[in-house]
């Protein structure tokens, strides 16, 4: 009989080319998962991710999916976790329905970039650095209501042509400014996602706070489906899955441990 679950999952992306298994060699955190399980279970496993992280962007709540032909083991997360690298950890086997799709039944998902104005030995894996001179997040905050009052992000995509429709829609927009200061915490929620899309806003919408670009131009730009003039993503570390959404799973988003501190909403 078979059994079906999802893995919860997270990883510290770094020193992988992404989640997805690539041709060419490249380390990427699917196929390290594939490679461990398949010693785990004496056969080939191949698993069902719930979204493609890009090279160097991270996860606290990442699900796959697995399929077996038996009853996993007694203390399987420990037998799991002590044969994965370093940076990927297994937290739980969720038995889910026969019919489960990791990817294309999550409802909702939720990423937290993370950005700070100083070099720091401790963040740099962790947290995006930016040149903050003349930043003003109240700039920031108050064109983050444009992402709730539009729904093609066509001008934010890095491919927009290789996917079916570029419409997404936007639950939640908030930033948040760390207690000590300094460090500030993006925190996107929608159905879905585009490729690029979240890096490409987190660098418009730092422009915007800097005021090199304005609030109507970035509004201009979602009305448009035009790409505003500077098309740059904001340096992976600083990304984080931190949600995903199922009808069958109801779980709070987890943020990273250099990311649990008191933070103040501003937006």
């Amino acid at each position: 009989m078979p059994h079906h679950h999802f893995l919860s999952l997270a990883y510290d992306g770094t020193d992988f080319r992404g989640w997805q298994r690539q041709p060419g060699g490249v380390i990427t955190v699917q196929q390290t998962l594939e490679e461990c399980l398949s010693e785990v279970h004496g056969r080939e496993v191949v698993l069902g991710g719930c979204g493609r992280t890009d090279a160097g962007v991270h996860a606290t709540q990442f699900y796959a999916y697995l399929r077996t032909d038996e009853p996993l083991p007694k203390r399987y997360n420990f037998i799991v976790n002590k044969r994965l690298p370093a940076g990927i950890s297994l937290y739980d086997a969720l038995p889910v329905p026969d019919n489960a799709q990791a990817r294309f039944d999550a409802t909702e998902r939720t990423y937290d970039y993370f950005f700070h104005d100083k070099p720091d030995a401790w963040l740099d894996r962790a947290s995006g650095l930016f040149d903050l001179n003349g930043f003003d997040p109240e700039r920031l905050a108050q064109a983050l209501p444009l992402l709730l009052e539009h729904e093609d992000f066509r001008a934010f995509c890095k491919a927009p042509d290789r996917h079916n429709t570029t419409i997404v829609h936007f639950r939640e927009a908030t930033l948040y400014r760390n207690a000590a200061g300094g460090r500030f915490r993006l925190r996107f929620v929608a159905n879905r996602f585009l490729r690029g899309m979240i890096r490409l806003l987190v660098d418009n919408l730092v422009r915007v706070g800097k005021g090199h670009v304005s609030t109507e131009d970035f509004a201009t730009a979602l009305r448009s489906g035009a790409r505003l003039e500077r098309f740059h993503l904001a340096p992976p570390e600083g990304l984080y899955l931190t949600g995903v959404r199922y009808p069958y799973v109801d779980a709070e988003p987890v943020l990273p441990v250099s990311g649990r501190e008191s933070w103040v909403m501003l937006s």
